[in-house]
């Protein structure tokens, strides 16, 4: 289990000053004047990319780049896109959450087309065809792959910031329920938490709840922001003060999701209203809407 506490530094800090600016920023409740605050030089960025009901998302630090999921076929050329423009031709880590359409789709041209150092995935198969593409190409290309048993995890650090990736716990959820199979990922920098659910549904909520993470600064709304049973306690759990939800304008979130965030004071980003760029710099996040390609 990541430990938050982990964050902490050696350096006492007498006060915590948090700025704030337009936009969404902050980092959530000021730490107590008797804690150790991390101090990091570095920025971390995160780029939810406006692909519909599907998600496709990029991490990024000054030496790394960690992809989560796809999207849906032909979405791989906007991530492809996004990282060749920017003179990127790795992929330091690449995350399939699980092996619907909507996450794996745009995978196996990603293999193809730039260098892939790891490729992690849950321990089970699809017989999709976005599937068998993907792992054809990972074949094809020797990439290599980390088949992650349940109840395992993988964590790794670069530029101040720790990842920390989470199996499920079980190896069957039942008939339809691939969800629960979500790789999560938990990312801490500086002060800002980071969390990436992937489509957990209630049982995958109950796994991530019993973590013990505690409050996130920035959560990816789980699947697509449908309303749950767990919804409700899954929000008690880790009280994001920002959040993303990948959907499109025909399926959109949830009703009762949209007037819960509303409720809570969740500053909510959905991505169908553009891509969303979110910028920690240890001690704030600043998060970015690009409306101009709103609805594509």
């Amino acid at each position: 289990m990541h430990n938050p506490l982990r964050r902490l530094t050696a350096f006492l800090a007498a006060a915590v000053s948090l700025l704030t600016a337009s936009g969404c920023q902050g980092s959530g409740d000021p730490q107590p004047e008797s804690s150790e605050i991390p101090q990091v030089n570095t920025v971390l960025t995160v780029t939810a990319f406006n692909v519909g009901k599907a998600d496709a998302m990029v991490i990024q630090t000054d030496n790394s780049v960690t992809v989560i999921d796809a999207g849906n076929k032909g979405d791989g050329k906007v991530i492809e896109k996004y990282l060749t423009n920017q003179g990127i031709e790795t992929v330091n880590n690449f995350i399939i959450t699980h092996f619907d359409k909507d996450h794996v789709g745009g995978a196996a041209r990603l293999v193809n087309r730039m260098k892939i150092e790891n490729v992690y995935v849950p321990d089970y198969t699809s017989e999709s065809d976005e599937y068998t593409s993907f792992i054809e190409k990972i074949d094809e290309t020797g990439t290599p792959l980390h088949v992650m048993a349940a109840k395992s995890s993988e964590n790794w650090s670069v530029d101040e910031a720790d990842f920390r990736l989470y199996a499920p716990n079980e190896t069957d959820y039942g008939k339809n329920e691939e969800n629960d199979f979500s790789l999560v990922l938990y990312v801490t920098h500086g002060q800002n938490s980071l969390l990436f659910t992937g489509d957990a549904e209630n049982a995958r909520m109950d796994e991530i709840m019993a973590l013990n993470l505690g409050k996130v600064d920035f959560l990816k709304f789980p699947y697509h922001g449908n309303y749950l049973t767990k919804t409700e306690a899954f929000l008690d759990a880790c009280d994001p003060s920002y959040t993303v939800v990948c959907c499109s304008e025909k399926e959109y979130a949830d009703d009762y999701t949209v007037e819960t965030l509303k409720k809570r004071g969740i500053e909510t980003y959905y991505t169908c209203a553009g891509t969303v760029t979110a910028v920690s710099n240890g001690q704030t996040i600043s998060c970015t809407q690009n409306t101009a390609d709103a609805g594509e």
